[in-house]
């Protein structure tokens, strides 16, 4: 594992770990913060200095505290607006794809670090994350990823590409560090509330995600959460949004969860986009695998109408 560790700014392997610091063969170094290492790039809008005072930024591990009331009323009692139906299913058909004790990155882990460990129980699970809320493997900017070309045979970023502020950056890093045939699961909202700000900064269509990977072919591609669950939560969020009093706002969260809750189960009628609901759906998954065909835009937009045929 530490032979695939690279500085990520200037690409230089990895040559000593102190108790301390990871030590490059430029003579840089960069932090371990309660042994995790923090391997941020100079360019990156994330720091260390946020990881040691344990600054809440993505994400903030408060929210899954049951014994605090109003927690545990969101998470035990009230039904979700959404839910992803296939979600098992399609990672159980995407861990096929990898060749045992191959080597995942997940990227965002961030509190299913133990779930994704369970799901690729015969893989080399690597997890990451920009904070260290959860303790992941390593914390770093998946715009500067710390990793050789070709040295994973899979990765993984459920709702990841949203948060990235530079998402062309992004793909491009998660299509140098995958091995030629190697797979990518992507996973990102078209539409949902601004959440988790300020990091919060794209949404994809069908098209758009496809035109990211421009070194992949599509292996698969399927709607998460689809119009239904979208009404649904496009529904809470204008009612929970009439007022910026809490009690107000949580009141009308109780209620609309309740009213709402149920519409999601409609979606499980959904199948692969198609003309009528490919401009609606709350999320996307895409299955790519990599194999170095320089594809320009017209033939990717071209595999779109070639999937209605």
């Amino acid at each position: 594992m530490l032979e695939i560790i690279v500085h990520p700014d200037s690409h230089f392997k990895l040559k000593e770990i102190t108790s301390d610091f990871y030590i490059f063969e430029d003579s840089s170094k960069l932090p371990i913060h309660n042994g995790t290492p923090v391997l941020f790039g100079a360019e990156s809008i994330f720091n260390q200095d946020d990881i040691v005072n344990s600054k809440v930024t993505t994400q903030d591990r408060s929210h899954l505290d049951t014994s605090n009331i109003k927690n545990y009323v969101r998470r035990r009692l009230l039904p979700s607006l959404c839910k992803d139906f296939n979600l098992d299913k399609r990672y159980e058909v995407f861990r096929k794809l990898i060749p045992a004790g191959g080597r995942i990155l997940i990227l965002g882990a961030g509190e299913k670090i133990n779930y994704y460990k369970s799901i690729f129980p015969d893989c080399q699970v690597i997890t990451s994350d920009v904070h260290n809320q959860f303790n992941p493997d390593f914390i770093f900017d998946g715009h500067f990823i710390p990793f050789t070309d070709n040295s994973f045979d899979a990765v993984l970023a459920a709702q990841v590409i949203e948060h990235t502020i530079n998402p062309w950056k992004f793909c491009a890093e998660l299509q140098r560090i995958v091995k030629v045939g190697g797979v990518l699961q992507i996973e990102a909202p078209q539409s949902f509330p601004y959440h988790a700000e300020p990091y919060d900064f794209f949404r994809f269509t069908f098209t758009g995600m496809r035109s990211l990977f421009p070194e992949c072919a599509v292996v698969k591609a399927e709607i998460t959460e689809g119009n239904a669950a979208n009404l649904a939560v496009t529904m809470s969020n204008y009612f929970v949004n009439l007022s910026s009093k809490k009690l107000i706002r949580s009141s009308w969260l109780f209620l609309t969860r309740i009213m709402f809750g149920w519409l999601k189960y409609l979606d499980k009628l959904e199948g692969l986009p198609n003309r009528r609901n490919v401009s609606m759906p709350k999320g996307y998954a895409f299955t790519f695998r990599k194999d170095n065909t320089k594809r320009n835009s017209k033939d990717m937009l071209q595999e779109f109408y070639n999937l209605k045929k």
